[in-house]
């Protein structure tokens, strides 16, 4: 007796084999691990330092080549980061000038702070279109925000 494969078990066997090609080659979101560390222009100790990322610098890889990280940051740069300096700590980098820090995920909530652009944050949990964000040593939470107004790579 031949056997078939219904049309809905095919499409949900192709839908998650193209899931998990798409996810193991997909870019992934990161942080620099030290302060002040080199990103390259090539992927070698020798090529020329382009800039420098802070502590917590959350970036999105798009591609890693031996013990070579490339990647584009908040202000789509990109450069090469030696692998080691690489945290999975998910961090966010504020992209507005002003940005309303407030007490829940909504904008009704209370507004706690304001941070300013270019300030980094560690990305504690998110909520929808919502984020909050923590400070980076300790992890105390600072206020939530909405996922626009912030990268995190």
């Amino acid at each position: 007796m031949k056997r078939t494969i219904s049309n809905g078990v095919a499409g949900v066997c192709v839908s998650i084999s193209f899931l998990f090609l798409v996810y193991s080659g997909s870019v992934c979101a990161d942080s620099i691990l030290k302060d002040q560390v080199n990103i390259r222009s090539g992927p070698s100790m020798k090529s020329e330092v382009s800039f420098r990322a802070p502590l917590g610098y959350p970036i999105k890889i798009e591609k890693v080549q031996g013990d070579w990280v490339y990647f584009c940051d908040w202000e789509n740069n990109r450069g090469w980061v030696h692998k080691p300096l690489v945290s999975k700590v998910k961090t966010a980098v504020i992209l507005v000038t002003e940005a309303n820090l407030r007490s829940s995920g909504s904008t009704k909530s209370k507004v706690v702070a304001i941070a300013k652009r270019g300030e980094i944050y560690k990305v504690l949990t998110t909520k929808g279109e919502w984020i909050q964000l923590g400070y980076f040593f300790g992890g105390d939470p600072v206020g939530w925000v909405r996922s626009d107004l912030v990268f995190t790579g």
